[in-house]
């Protein structure tokens, strides 16, 4: 269990966030190396362990194909493909929940794997907790919350054409606090129905365990 974590956050976000804050500057083919080490680890995981944690593996590629597309790009114009990427990333997820794929259970179900769940326990899990709306309402959160920034500064920079963004990050400071105070009380709600079906499941096993046990003592008398 322990292995599966330390290695995915080891590969997918440490590597890519400590190997381009630090040596993207000296060496423009660093995402390159990195997606590559990626794609090699996925491979791994699914061949070895039948998983593919998509969660982290999207969080590197979309983070390492940001800094190969931005290479080049610098000043006003880095702020309006900012503005521009948010947009796509919060699209993409609309249409993803569209054809009723759901990225809040996509994570859900990566990180259950990830804590050493089977696709069969994390199936059960999720059919028995019900936690299926809440992650939907999880996944609308997320997406109102990237548009709700992203047009506060479109507003602020393109309308009002501002050079001070000390009111536009206060606005955008207190849009994420409120978001994710929702996210928090969505997030807690999931746990608690999954805790509740884990020491559900614990009962039942250990009463079938007893009445087992029963039953032998039973039969020797």
């Amino acid at each position: 269990m322990k292995r599966r974590l330390i290695q995915d956050v080891l590969t997918y976000c440490f590597l890519p966030i400590i190997g381009i804050g630090f040596f993207y500057g000296q060496n423009a083919s660093v995402p390159w190396f990195i997606l590559i080490v990626g794609f090699l680890y996925t491979f791994y995981t699914k061949k070895k362990e039948n998983r593919i944690n998509y969660t982290f593996a999207g969080f590197l590629t979309l983070f390492t194909t940001y800094f190969l597309l931005t290479g080049n790009i610098k000043g006003h114009m880095l702020v309006q493909f900012n503005l521009g990427f948010v947009i796509f990333i919060s699209i993409a997820i609309l249409l993803l929940e569209a054809l009723d794929v759901s990225i809040c259970k996509i994570a859900f179900q990566d990180i259950l794997m990830m804590l050493g769940e089977s696709k069969l326990g994390v199936y059960k899990i999720g059919k028995r907790s019900k936690a299926s709306l809440n992650l939907k309402k999880l996944s609308t959160i997320i997406i109102l919350e990237l548009l709700s920034c992203d047009l506060v500064a479109i507003y602020y920079i393109n309308i009002k054409n501002i050079q001070n963004f000390n009111a536009m990050i206060s606005y955008e400071a207190l849009i994420i606090i409120i978001f994710s105070l929702v996210e928090l009380y969505q997030i807690n709600l999931i746990r608690s129905k999954i805790k509740y079906i884990k020491n559900k499941n614990k009962k039942l096993v250990k009463e079938k365990v007893d009445l087992g046990k029963v039953i032998n003592l039973e039969q020797y008398r």
